[in-house]
């Protein structure tokens, strides 16, 4: 398997994992020093997310991307596209569309999700 193919696999347990609410999963999937940037600007650390998500404060129904590249730098992957997403926050369904850049790091034998963030199209 390539290194893309590797990313693109643990992008596709992210994602099935955020619908799924498994939180074990996304856990060991975020870095200890996670960030996320929301389109709003606001920052989150990974347990500000965990708590935030495991709280149902924001539950996804669907995630679809396109447009989806990677690159490759040394121990670091960096992958970019354009998301579409229905949730819910506070019982409202929120419908976005978003170009994101999400950060992977090697981390062992393991590939981490060390920064997201995500700007509104």
């Amino acid at each position: 398997m390539t290194a893309e193919q590797v990313l693109k696999t643990q992008r596709e347990v992210f994602y099935r994992s955020l619908l799924e609410k498994d939180w074990d999963v996304l856990a060991d999937l975020y870095a200890e020093d996670y960030t996320l940037i929301r389109s709003d600007g606001s920052l989150l650390t990974k347990d500000e997310v965990l708590r935030d998500l495991q709280a149902g404060k924001l539950v996804f129904e669907s995630i679809e991307l396109s447009d989806e590249k990677v690159r490759i730098v040394g121990s670091v992957a960096i992958l970019t596209g354009v998301s579409r997403t229905t949730a819910k926050r506070a019982g409202t369904t929120l419908e976005s569309r978003f170009r994101l850049v999400a950060v992977y790091m090697e981390d062992g034998d393991a590939l981490r999700l060390l920064h997201f963030q995500s700007t509104n199209l």
